[in-house]
């Protein structure tokens, strides 16, 4: 299923692809999801590109931040940090008082991220497998999207229904997300009945048979999505902008497919990827609640233990990232208003620093209504309806953009206007109750993030995936502490650069589409 994200500043975000509504919140700082909603844009609390939904107060903490994620956001090509085996750490971001982290691995080379917290009798169980868009052959774009709707479609032990039966009979929730840079599943159950939704996720993981007759159902609802999709502006000009602003690069091809891609792909290339990329060594799973972490790892083991697959990834997966800019496209499309996507080059998590930094300029441009895009381009200006800035931390070199809702009329106005606040931040330092008020908004939606099973979950296995270490979450918020108005200037300057530009405008069409600028 493809869901789009609306943040707290009304607007849209990057694309994650998810099953079924259910729930999705992120880490504030960082996502490679962004969310899509005609209003505004942001950073999701909790990724990235294809994903559950949040339900209850779950949802209303979807705000700071996006990414693309998703995005993403979901391949591990950038410089790792170190990589931990069985020491605990520390997440500094969750509430204080909580159990450290313990992280263990199996042989089979199965990577466990354990959080005791005994606050409520919930259990969050998580996979997160390293295979999204980025890793995908052309020919077979948004396999691993289809590949994420098949899994709960019938097991070696359960036939098609009996997966969602199985965790409903014990209350429990269960769904998936893709983005560009990752896929992951979970079960939420009550702590007495955790070794149930190991069971099922475990079977799920391991053993789903993807039906033929299941995978023509399933082509059938993502063809739909894909339509959906085309029909919803920002989602629209989201991967109309991946595609410009990229000359080449895993993050060009957007998560979904194509209509070409989703009608030829074959139950034989589906089970291939499948295998290729669901095993042990190229997984974590993250377990958060109230549990006990030597009891859960023998279940752990028992369940996930005799899968000895290894990981053989696409040869010429890992595709090098060329900035397409400067460049512009304008497309003529049935639409009401008028939308604006201006990109630039933005980094990647293997400069940790570099995307603190930047998640601190995306709050002061675009992050609600005291940002700078806000103020200017809406308040002063009147030159749209809405406004926003989005940049989730990827893998791989990604992108800080800018997007706006407008009148056609106010078009030629708003570019330059933009750019000016581009270049502000560029040339003139932040001041410092500016500067405080972002660090605040950052170090709030960290702990907000935090608040329940899922989202510690979600935490603890987004950045883990992203990095390939528990360092970057452990020190984000030490890290970002740290920032001064000279990081601001030199972040800004190395990265939004204006000759880079690249710029996607969806204008109400007279007659025809109508694509030009490319």
């Amino acid at each position: 299923m493809l869901l789009y994200f609306a943040s707290a500043s009304n607007q849209v975000h990057h694309i994650l692809h998810w099953k079924r509504p259910s729930r999705w919140v992120k880490s504030p700082h960082r996502s490679e999801a962004i969310i899509v909603q005609e209003i505004g844009v942001s950073k999701l609390v909790h990724p990235p590109v294809h994903k559950h939904i949040p339900h209850g107060p779950l949802l209303r903490r979807a705000r700071y931040a996006l990414a693309v994620a998703g995005l993403l956001l979901l391949a591990v090509a950038c410089g790792r940090l170190d990589v931990i085996r069985w020491n605990a750490i520390r997440i500094p971001s969750l509430a204080r008082g909580e159990s450290a982290v313990e992280i263990r691995k199996l042989d089979n080379g199965l990577t466990v991220l354990i959080k005791e917290n005994h606050a409520n009798p919930i259990v969050t169980l998580d996979v997160w497998v390293n295979i999204g868009s980025m890793n995908e052959p052309p020919e077979i774009n948004g396999v691993s999207h289809f590949l994420e709707h098949m899994m709960f479609k019938g097991t070696k032990n359960r036939p098609p229904g009996k997966v969602d039966l199985d965790i409903e009979s014990v209350g429990g929730e269960t769904n998936a997300a893709t983005s560009k840079d990752f896929t992951h599943y979970y079960v939420t159950v009550a702590s007495d009945y955790v070794t149930t939704g190991l069971d099922v996720l475990s079977d799920v993981i391991m053993n789903s048979t993807l039906d033929p007759k299941e995978v023509e159902r399933e082509r059938q609802v993502i063809l739909e999505e894909y339509r959906r999709k085309q029909d919803s502006p920002f989602g629209f000009v989201y991967d109309e902008i991946c595609e410009a602003a990229y000359r080449s690069g895993p993050y060009k091809q957007p998560v979904i497919g194509t209509t070409e891609t989703l009608t030829s792909l074959t139950r034989a290339q589906l089970m291939d990827c499948y295998q290729r990329y669901y095993t042990p060594d190229n997984m974590v799973l993250v377990v958060v609640g109230d549990l006990k972490t030597d009891a859960i790892m023998k279940e752990v083991q028992r369940l996930f233990g005799s899968c000895r697959r290894k990981a053989r990834p696409f040869e010429n997966a890992d595709r090098p990232t060329r900035w397409g800019g400067p460049a512009a496209r304008s497309i003529d499309k049935d639409v009401s208003d008028t939308y604006l996507v201006m990109a630039f080059p933005a980094p990647s998590i293997a400069t940790p620093r570099d995307t603190i930094v930047m998640d601190l300029i995306l709050g002061i441009l675009g992050q609600g209504r005291s940002s700078r895009l806000y103020q200017s381009l809406r308040e002063k200006k009147q030159l749209v309806s809405g406004v926003s800035a989005g940049y989730g931390t990827p893998k791989k070199p990604g992108m800080f953009m800018i997007f706006a809702t407008l009148e056609a009329k106010n078009l030629d106005k708003l570019r330059p206007a933009a750019l000016d606040e581009v270049r502000r931040i560029r040339t003139s330092r932040v001041g410092r109750a500016e500067l405080a008020k972002v660090k605040k908004m950052a170090t709030n939606e960290s702990y907000f993030a935090n608040e329940t099973t899922n989202g510690q979950a979600d935490t603890l296995g987004l950045y883990y995936t992203l990095s390939g270490s528990e360092k970057y979450e452990q020190e984000y918020l030490k890290v970002m502490a740290g920032v001064t108005a000279g990081d601001i200037l030199r972040v800004a300057g190395k990265y939004l650069d204006p000759d880079k530009l690249v710029l996607v405008t969806l204008r109400p069409k007279t007659t025809g589409e109508v694509r030009s600028g490319k």
